[in-house]
């Protein structure tokens, strides 16, 4: 019995390589992103006081939707970030041993990251109202027959112009970009060919007799007369004669051939003349 097949495997590619340091880079930015969504929340936190410290009669439903409003979007944007960073970061060991499930979790993650990005994007789009808020109060729409009131609470939080939320925008903007870019560089390194070959190698041939000569191996009839008789694998250390092999020293021949017929049995087709056939009675 032949012993099972091995894959052999090719020295690591220098694609897998910078396809690991691209995805650790991916994680840090994913946590990078993450930290500045939480400071955000805690800068805006800190404009909803300033708005209620000015503003004492404020209405209290206002200010506890801001709250939660406020809360709400940085778990949308930070949570995905930290698990997705660390999705990669488990699996970026692994893909650097050559485990083939770690690289098709990292395709995954780039997909699912593409889904996030879209959902965050839809998400983002209900900010629109509150962010165009200030522009449109003075204007009441058309179909409005009554009294156009205005929230002096949603006048002073929004009011003016934050420095930090022109750093913080361009900032979170750049690092989804960031992140998107890198994720697609390691998805495309780790399916190229050589990747490929590498994370799933070939399967090397086994030794010992192949398909062609699986036991038991026909041959052709002796010109003695006598039926052709299948090889029998023989036992272990003895080699198999295969017809016009030269037999080693030591192996043993059966003189008479035909003490192994059984009673009954017809000879085949002989090339040798009658008067020179063996005489079987023997």
């Amino acid at each position: 019995m032949s012993p099972p097949a091995t894959p052999t495997r090719p020295p690591r590619p220098a694609t897998v390589t910078i396809a690991f340091w691209l995805q650790l880079a991916v994680v840090l930015t994913l946590l990078g992103l993450a930290a500045l969504t939480a400071v955000e929340a805690v800068h805006f936190d800190g404009q909803i006081d300033r708005a209620v410290r000015l503003v004492p009669d404020a209405d209290p439903a206002e200010v506890a939707g801001e709250r939660q409003g406020n809360v709400a979007m940085a778990l949308i944007f930070g949570v995905p970030a930290v698990l997705l960073a660390v999705w990669l970061a488990v699996t970026a060991a692994p893909v650097r041993r050559g485990g083939n499930v770690a690289r098709i979790l990292v395709f995954v993650a780039g997909g699912t990251q593409l889904l996030v990005c879209f959902a965050q994007c839809c998400s983002g789009g209900f900010l629109v109202p509150l962010l165009t808020t200030a522009e449109t109060q003075g204007e009441p729409p058309a179909e409005w027959d009554g009294e156009w009131e205005t929230s002096t609470f949603y006048d002073t939080l929004y009011a003016g112009t934050d420095p930090w939320d022109d750093l913080f925008f361009p900032a979170a903007g750049l690092g989804v970009l960031t992140v998107l870019t890198l994720t697609a560089a390691v998805v495309l390194l780790l399916a190229l060919p050589p990747a490929n070959r590498w994370f799933v190698p070939a399967t090397a041939p086994p030794d010992g007799p192949s398909a062609k000569t699986a036991w038991p191996v026909p041959v052709p009839s002796y010109a003695y007369g006598y039926p052709a008789v299948p090889l029998v694998a023989p036992g272990p250390g003895v080699p198999l004669l295969l017809p016009g092999q030269p037999v080693p020293p030591g192996y043993l021949i059966c003189p008479d051939p035909a003490a192994h017929l059984t009673p009954g049995s017809t000879a085949g087709p002989s090339t040798v003349a009658p008067d020179d056939a063996p005489d079987e009675t023997r």
